[in-house]
């Protein structure tokens, strides 16, 4: 008896697209004075992000889990393959601006976008 073994191919189908970027919350936030904030971008990259950056009116502030060396203010207090959370303890009305999150990946890039309008206290 003769008997042949037969290999079936596997395909696998890879699906490269830019990444799908959320930050919580609305397009404008309201933080009053000396409170905390906390902004969290969510973000689905295939292939995996190969950078993820916070920037404050167009600056980059962060890249991954570390905060720029001039940028004190705030810190990355979660970073992992599908979430990035920056948060800044006591608001200051120097924190007001426009916050983007930014995912790259070797496809392209794709971000979000909020507003932080800090008021003063009543």
């Amino acid at each position: 008896m003769i008997m042949s073994h037969y290999l079936t191919p596997l395909f696998c189908n890879l699906i490269a697209v830019v990444p799908e970027v959320r930050i919580d919350g609305a397009p404008k936030q309201f933080v009053v004075v000396r409170k905390q904030i906390r902004l969290t971008c969510h973000y689905n990259a295939s292939p995996p992000a190969s950078e993820v950056q916070w920037l404050k009116d167009e600056t980059v502030i962060s890249r991954n889990a570390s905060m720029r060396e001039n940028e004190t203010r705030g810190s990355i207090t979660h970073f992992n393959e599908s979430l990035v959370q920056l948060t800044i303890n006591s608001s200051t009305t120097q924190d007001a601006g426009n916050y983007a999150c930014l995912v790259i990946n070797s496809v392209g890039n794709s971000s979000d976008a909020t507003e932080i309008v800090i008021q003063g206290l009543f």
